[in-house]
């Protein structure tokens, strides 16, 4: 059985996490936050959730502004929470 646990809605500034620059690498898989190309090590990717103010969230609950989830690198994870970052399967 499956528990749904409520806890806390955060909502931070993607702006806050996101590199401004024109020149972001475009690979196959680009970090939402930086642009450059994911390299899964662990086959297990990461994810922010977007909603369309501009802000994450930490929640996968989904919303009526929501824009889904982007994948963000290793490096980048570094710098959020652990409550804005997913797993999706």
């Amino acid at each position: 059985m499956k528990h749904n646990i409520n806890r806390w809605l955060f909502e931070i500034p993607a702006s806050d996490v996101r590199d401004d620059k024109d020149d972001l690498e475009n690979g196959k898989n680009p970090c939402f936050c930086c642009g450059k190309e994911i390299k899964e090590k662990n086959g297990k990717p990461s994810f922010v959730h977007l909603l369309t103010n501009g802000n994450l969230v930490s929640t996968d609950q989904e919303f009526d502004n929501d824009q889904g989830f982007f994948p963000i690198g290793n490096e980048c994870k570094k710098r959020l929470p652990n409550n804005f970052i997913f797993t999706r399967h």
